[in-house]
């Protein structure tokens, strides 16, 4: 059962907390209130008050109540183009607070819109409020410097963090004029006294629906691995409207994990789609909202989806803004949402460190705790013995030091265009302490189409590790071919068997162009632990480095296959 909990000053009454937690106890039930709905994906045009026609080109938005419609701040990128005092407004914004749109703005013309929940259902929407997400705002300036994100025509960063309410209305027909392909009717906006409601009274209204969408937020604790399903109108073309895409959350960034990172396919004007989360039961509910499809960090394309979390954003609003009177907006019944696979993730996580040697930085993984043993990939420390080689269990604690680092022993490389690109590094076991655990083999090698998580560290050498899911596209004796999304750093990184996380092979390269001027993240290449296995046990047994010799194959049929260079790029 969602409880919230305020806490108001006895001398001002001011609200001075929002507290949102999830019971324990299972309800047999699931309600919400009469005028709520479940948040669900809808389609919005811009609006002409003497035109019926659907625009060729429009946005997504989020249903979260009965004529109310959450929208990103990309759909204002048309009027923000033509309008320098709609710029003023939105570089003025106060983040963290809700902004009412008054009629008399000069500019509340353009904020009108077309609500298509169907082909035959549409309603006429204005915008009512506005907000910039403070923790959206300082992660984006802070943590993503080096990226790049695309949107439709016209768009400007300023709207990454804004948020919109639009309030809608079934249009009335004020006439209608014949055209050759029959009578075609004329719609307005018709608001009658009663409607016409104080800034006030809507604020309130909006205070209230928000309110209730956070209570549906707050029915499931988002974790690493989940499932999450997209529903959306890519390309902002009403043809493809509620397009559904899934996958899985590849990690939480930023303040208050405010943004979620997803392995999940979208596509340009997929902004504003609703996120769900999908739980253990096939059961799904709203967690975010997409705010970038495309992205480059460092020049690389980036084959992964941003959303929003929106629970932290809403948090901060209904804790500003939130009337009072909190009788009125008693905890819904709700049915719990539960995702059983952080365990493993969390184990699996316990198995990896960042590797870094001079500028280069890759993903190492722990193949024996007893003995300190590591393995990675020989391009991300070939620049050892001359630079020193470093790991690090988890990059920033929370007083913005490294939890632990540990200088390594290059134990044995194989050399620069040999089969297989792997390292064998080793630290004082000491210095593992008990929060790292050796990987496991799997004892079946990898399958054509079984499921399976790549783990590593993309974009950045600071952080947690980011995950991936995909199936083995092809095999070999010698090589595994997935789809996992895999980007730079996550090179030496495991893949494991979605079913009992156990380890088939090791992350190389993924492909990219004969002149690296694009890169394909999902067409990644591994090699099987069947080829490693042999020569890293006997090597455990006697410590013996030369034993890690069989380890570079000079076999003229598996030089062959992995010397496909011209065509593969390994990433760091």
């Amino acid at each position: 059962m969602t409880t919230l909990r305020y806490r108001i000053c006895s001398k001002t009454g001011t609200l001075l907390s929002i507290e949102i937690t999830l019971s324990e106890k299972r309800p047999q039930s699931r309600k919400i209130s009469a005028d709520m709905c479940l948040a669900e994906n809808v389609f919005i045009s811009y609006a002409s008050l003497t035109d019926n026609a659907m625009l060729p080109r429009g946005y997504s938005g989020i249903s979260i109540a009965k004529r109310w419609v959450l929208a990103h701040g990309s759909i204002l990128a048309p009027i923000l183009l033509r309008s320098q005092n709609f710029l003023r407004l939105l570089t003025t914004l106060s983040p963290g607070h809700l902004s009412m749109m008054r009629a008399s703005e000069q500019f509340i013309q353009d904020l009108t819109f077309f609500i298509h929940r169907s082909q035959s259902l549409k309603e006429y929407g204005k915008v009512v409020a506005i907000w910039k997400c403070p923790l959206l705002k300082e992660t984006l300036e802070d943590s993503f410097r080096n990226w790049t994100f695309r949107y439709q025509d016209g768009f400007h960063p300023l709207l990454m963090p804004v948020f919109l309410i639009i309030k809608s209305k079934s249009p009335e027909p004020i006439g209608e004029t014949t055209e050759s392909n029959g009578p075609e009717k004329h719609w307005k906006f018709v608001e009658n006294q009663r409607e016409r409601a104080s800034e006030a009274a809507d604020k309130a209204k909006v205070e209230h629906v928000l309110l209730g969408l956070a209570k549906q937020l707050a029915t499931g604790r988002l974790t690493k691995g989940a499932i999450v399903e997209l529903v959306s109108t890519p390309f902002g073309n009403p043809f493809f409207v509620d397009s559904v895409s899934r996958g899985i959350i590849g990690n939480l960034l930023g303040t208050d994990n405010c943004l979620i990172l997803m392995d999940l396919t979208s596509f340009p004007g997929s902004e504003g789609s609703p996120v769900f989360f999908v739980n253990d039961r096939g059961r799904r509910n709203i967690c975010g909202m997409i705010i970038a499809s495309l992205s480059c960090c460092r020049g690389e394309w980036v084959n992964c989806t941003f959303a929003v979390n929106l629970l932290p954003s809403l948090k901060l609003i209904l804790q500003t803004e939130l009337a009072k009177n909190q009788s009125r907006y008693s905890a819904c019944t709700i049915f719990p949402f539960a995702w059983h696979g952080r365990l493993q993730i969390d184990i699996l996580e316990k198995s990896i460190a960042i590797v870094k040697c001079g500028s280069n930085w890759g993903t190492g993984t722990l193949v024996d705790q007893q003995s300190g043993t590591f393995i990675t990939c020989a391009h991300v420390v070939t620049m050892a013995p001359e630079a020193p080689i470093e790991i690090a269990r988890s990059v920033m604690s929370p007083t913005g030091r490294h939890q632990w680092l540990a200088d390594a022993s290059l134990i044995y490389k194989t050399p620069n265009g040999k089969p297989y690109d792997i390292a064998v590094l080793r630290v004082n076991p000491k210095s593992l302490r008990s929060t790292m655990k050796a990987i496991k083999f799997a004892e079946k090698s990898a399958r054509k189409g079984e499921r399976i998580l790549s783990i590593g560290f993309p974009f950045t050498s600071e952080g947690q590790p980011t995950i991936s899911n995909g199936v083995v596209s092809k095999t070999s004796s010698y090589m595994f071919q997935t789809n996992c999304c895999v980007h730079s750093g996550v090179s030496g990184g495991p893949i494991v068997r979605r079913a009992d996380f156990k380890m088939l092979g090791i992350i190389v390269c993924n492909v990219a162009s004969t002149n690296d001027s694009i890169s394909y993240p999902r067409l990644c290449i591994a090699i099987p632990i069947t080829v490693l296995e042999r020569p890293l046990n006997r090597y455990l047994q006697t410590a013996d480095a030369k034993t890690l010799e069989k380890l570079t194959e000079r076999d003229i049929n598996v030089t062959t296959m992995w010397n496909l260079r011209p065509f593969l790029l390994s990433n760091i």
